[in-house]
C-alpha cells in the first residue's frame, strides 16, 4: 500500500461489457457512477424484460431496470431473505480500486483500503466471505453490503463514518481482486456521489486524508426508484389501475405506495403510451400523468436521507386536460405516430422463441431458454394456477351443458314433431 503523505486519487477500473460476438472484455477506466456496467456484464448481456419479468440474465439472479438499463439487484426471496426486509432492493456493482503509484494490475496496486460508501452501524462481518454489512442503525436495515475484502478492518457492533476503511480489497470467494458493492436503492444518489468521490480524489487512498470528509448533500432529482416508498407511487398505482394496467402475471396492482418489481412492467408500458422516456423510474415527466387524488398539486418530498433538498418543479403544468382524466394534461397531440420500441416486450416471438398463443407457456419457454431457474419455477406456478382455473371452468361448463341437455330432452318429449 502506498506510503505517500500527500493524498493519492484512486484509479477506478472495471471489467467492461463484451465488445464483440466472442464476448471479449477488457478493463476500462471508470469516470463516474453512470459508467459502471451492470454486474457480471457478460453473463447478463442478454437480459431483457418480457411480460414484466427480466429473462435471459445469469441464472439464479434477480434483475430490474434503472434509468432504462437492466441492472442486477438483490432482494429477499422465499426461504432466503439475505437479511433484507420484504420490500428492500440492493443495487449490485463490481469495480476495481488501484493505487496509481504502483504498476496497474499488480498485486501491490490493488492492496488498497475500501472506504465505506455510507455512515452506519456494522451489523454483520463474515471473514470467510470477506463481507461487511452496514446498517442504518442497530437492528435497522442493511443499507450497504461489501464483499471480497481481506483482511477486514471493522467489527460487528461498531459505527463507521463515511469514507472510513472497511477492509482491504481482496479476492475472498471470488478468485479475482475487486470490490463487490450492493447499496440500498433508497441511497442511490449517495452511491452515485461515492463513486464520484473515489474518481475525483475527494476520498483519497490514504485513510488519514479521508477523516472528516462528509458525504456530499443529496439534491432531490425527482426520481423514485424500485424499493422506495412515496405518496407519488400511490398516485401512480391509482392511475395505472384506472387506465387498466396490471401487475406482473396479470394481477391487480396493490395501492400501498411501495414501488416493487412486480409493478415495473406496467410503469414502462405507461411511460411508452404517454410519450415519456421508458426509464422504469417514476420521474417528474411520468408523475405529470399520475396526479394526486383530487387533482391536487404534487406531494411534498419526504426525504429518506438527511440533507436531501426538495426540487421546486411544477409537475402539473396548465393546458388542455386529457379526456377522461381532467387532472392531467392531454398528451396525445405531442405523441409521434410510431411509438418507440417497448422496453417491456411481449412473450410471443421474443428472444428467438415463437409464441404459443398462451402467455403462460411463452413465459415458461423464455425461462427455459434463459436458464433462469427462478423464472422457470414462477412460470410453472402460473401454469399450475391457470390449469386449476381452466379445470374448474371446464367442469362448470360441463355441468351447464348436462343440465341444458336434460332440459332439452324434456321439451322434446312433450312437444309435437316439426318438419325440417
Amino acid at each position: 500500500m502506498t506510503s505517500a503523505r500527500t493524498p493519492s486519487t484512486y484509479r477506478v477500473i472495471q471489467l467492461g461489457a463484451p465488445r464483440d460476438p466472442d464476448g471479449f472484455q477488457t478493463n476500462e477506466v471508470v469516470t463516474g457512477f453512470d459508467g459502471l456496467v451492470m454486474h457480471h456484464p457478460r453473463a447478463n448481456q442478454h437480459a431483457q424484460m418480457v411480460d414484466g419479468r427480466i429473462i435471459g440474465g445469469e441464472p439464479g439472479r434477480i434483475h430490474a431496470i434503472f434509468g432504462g438499463e437492466v441492472e442486477e439487484i438483490e432482494m429477499a426471496r422465499p426461504g432466503r431473505t439475505q437479511g433484507l426486509g420484504p420490500d428492500q432492493v440492493l443495487l449490485k456493482k463490481d469495480f476495481i480500486l488501484e493505487d496509481p503509484d504502483q504498476p496497474t494490475g499488480s498485486a501491490a496496486s490493488r492492496a488498497v483500503d475500501v472506504p465505506s460508501p455510507v455512515a452506519g452501524y456494522i451489523g454483520r462481518v463474515n471473514e470467510r466471505q470477506g463481507l461487511v454489512d452496514v446498517y442504518d442503525r442497530q437492528d435497522g436495515d442493511v443499507i450497504a453490503r461489501i464483499r471480497h475484502m481481506h483482511p477486514i478492518a471493522v467489527s460487528e457492533g461498531q459505527t463507521v463514518v463515511y469514507g472510513e476503511s472497511l477492509g482491504t480489497q481482496g479476492r475472498q470467494q471470488s478468485g479475482a481482486v475487486h470490490v463487490h458493492m450492493e447499496v440500498d436503492t433508497r441511497y442511490y444518489q449517495a452511491y452515485e456521489n461515492y463513486i464520484g468521490d473515489l474518481v475525483s480524489g475527494r476520498l483519497p487512498i490514504q485513510s488519514q486524508h479521508r477523516e472528516n470528509v462528509p458525504p456530499r448533500p443529496i439534491v432531490e432529482d425527482g426520481k423514485i426508484r424500485l424499493g422506495e416508498s412515496d405518496a407519488r407511487v400511490l398516485d401512480m398505482q391509482r392511475t395505472l389501475d384506472i387506465e387498466g394496467y396490471r401487475a406482473q402475471g396479470g394481477s391487480a396492482l396493490p395501492q400501498d405506495g411501495v414501488y416493487r418489481t412486480s409493478m415495473q412492467g406496467a410503469v414502462l408500458d405507461f411511460q411508452r403510451a404517454h410519450g415519456v422516456p421508458q426509464t422504469g423510474d417514476i420521474d417528474l415527466q411520468t408523475s405529470r400523468f399520475a396526479p394526486r387524488e383530487g387533482g391536487l398539486g404534487p406531494p411534498p418530498f419526504d426525504p429518506a436521507l438527511r440533507g436531501r433538498e426538495p426540487l421546486p418543479l411544477d409537475v402539473h403544468p396548465p393546458g388542455p386536460r386529457a379526456p377522461g382524466h381532467p387532472s392531467h394534461p392531454d398528451h396525445r397531440p405531442q405523441l409521434p405516430e410510431l411509438l418507440p420500441p417497448p422496453v417491456n416486450g411481449r412473450s410471443a416471438g421474443v428472444g428467438g422463441v415463437g409464441g404459443t398463443g398462451s402467455p403462460d407457456l411463452d413465459r415458461l419457454m423464455q425461462a427455459l431458454v434463459s436458464g433462469d431457474e427462478r423464472a422457470v419455477s414462477t412460470a410453472c406456478e402460473d401454469i399450475h394456477a391457470s390449469l386449476i382455473a381452466q379445470d374448474t371452468h371446464a367442469r362448470d361448463r360441463a355441468t351447464q351443458h348436462a343440465q341444458s341437455m336434460e332440459h332439452g330432452t324434456a321439451l322434446e318429449q312433450g312437444a309435437p314433431a316439426r318438419a325440417l
